[in-house]
């Protein structure tokens, strides 16, 4: 096993430098596929795990691995009934293999502890450092390096602060960024106490992602950073008048300023009118014919107007993965594709392949893995998260499961049933 411990390193280093710092240049400058390079490192991961399993003459076996067969078999079960193109129903395996891929690699380092959390923490915390320089460039030069594109894709401003990170990865980038500032609030594995600046440190990545381009990491951040403060606090002084009254005022400080503001016209000029209208029926399926439908009116469309999808209408239905065009309005969605392409089975699988995920991952039962859930559940509707091969890699690499008793996990010998 030495021998393989140094092929795991190798390859979790390797891998992390491609997903994290090369993928994104290599994808720029000299125009390498987004899915090739997410089904060669896929590949690359089944192979190391298969040597492992190989080596140790065991299978794993949990609801990760049952919901994965679960979704591959939806998959081309709905391509069957529907006709769909058979190169579009195997490539849109990527949604059950990349996290099935990266979870059996995540097993191993479980199991054998080739690397420490410490390291991951530390090899990260660097990647995640350099991202505000990249970023401050991209902002600020886009016209001039946008001269460089030889990515074959057509890259908005809005799209260019990517980092060091995939080609218009600004969910991926500002999600990695996000995890690095809760292990460090958190004091994972005592992380925190190994630094020298923590707080420095939080403040200048939560910068660094306020100056990203993605709004929802926006608003997670901030609502992490403030129950951050206020629990403490809230643990010491919650006894108090005091802090009673202050949380009081503050709590109708805010619902009046909710109402004051939902019929601002900042509002409706970001909303297009008033929140009311945009929420309506009527609007929404207007929206929807014309293809210009937010993701909120889609779901009231489908929720009231369309015909109930079981098996939805086939792989890449909602998109062309070979012309780039949307049949619906121009969405990147994980529950919003499920739907139109796998129905409601689809949702069912796509929502129990997260709650499987979320309840093999290292956090506290309870509260934080329902927060945790609301929070990978949110990005659902906002990415392909089951093909972001950035979220799915760093999420299951630093809140990758430490005790080996858990009740959820089993390992079976090749030879021997147990």
């Amino acid at each position: 096993m030495k021998e393989f411990a140094k092929l795991y390193k190798l390859s979790f280093y390797c891998i992390s430098l491609l997903i994290f710092l090369l993928g994104g240049f290599f994808q720029y400058f000299f125009g390498l596929s987004n899915t090739i390079l997410t089904f060669g490192i896929t590949a690359y991961l089944f192979f190391v795990s298969g040597l492992y399993f190989i080596l140790k003459n065991r299978i794993v076996l949990n609801s990760i691995v049952l919901y994965s067969i679960s979704y591959i078999f939806l998959i081309y079960f709905s391509g069957l009934i529907n006709g769909s193109n058979f190169l579009a129903t195997n490539i849109y395996l990527i949604f059950p293999l990349l996290p099935l891929s990266v979870f059996l690699f995540c097993y191993i380092n479980y199991k054998e502890c080739f690397i420490s959390n410490t390291k991951i923490y530390s090899f990260f915390l660097k990647i995640g450092l350099v991202q505000l320089p990249i970023l401050l460039l991209q902002s600020n030069f886009y016209d001039f390096l946008i001269q460089f594109n030889f990515s074959g894709k057509q890259i908005d401003w809005y799209d260019f602060m990517f980092g060091t990170f995939f080609i218009k990865s600004d969910h991926s980038l500002s999600i990695f960024l996000v995890f690095l500032v809760l292990i460090i609030i958190l004091n994972k594995d005592g992380f925190r106490d190994k630094l020298k600046f923590p707080f420095i440190i939080i403040g200048y990545l939560s910068v660094t992602v306020y100056i990203a381009e993605s709004n929802i990491s926006k608003a997670f951040l901030t609502i992490f950073l403030f129950f951050s403060f206020i629990i403490p606090l809230y643990k010491k002084y919650r006894h108090t008048l005091k802090f009673k009254l202050v949380i009081l005022f503050s709590l109708a400080a805010f619902l009046i300023s909710v109402n004051q503001i939902k019929d601002a016209e900042f509002i409706k000029k970001r909303f297009g009118g008033s929140i009311e209208r945009q929420f309506s029926i009527a609007v929404a399926q207007k929206q929807y014919d014309l293809k210009n439908a937010k993701r909120s009116q889609i779901l009231i469309v489908v929720i009231n107007n369309l015909e109930r999808k079981w098996i939805g209408d086939g792989p890449y239905s909602y998109f062309d993965i070979f012309t780039g065009k949307f049949n619906y309005t121009k969405h990147f969605t994980q529950i919003i594709w499920s739907y139109f392409d796998l129905g409601l089975l689809g949702i069912f699988i796509v929502l129990g392949y997260l709650r499987a995920i979320i309840k093999y991952l290292d956090i506290k039962k309870g509260i934080p893995k329902l927060i945790f859930f609301g929070f990978l559940l949110t990005y659902t509707f906002y990415t392909t998260i089951y093909s972001d091969i950035a979220i799915i890699f760093s999420m299951f690499i630093i809140f990758n499961k430490k005790n080996s008793n858990e009740l959820n996990n089993y390992s079976f010998s090749r030879l021997e049933k147990e």
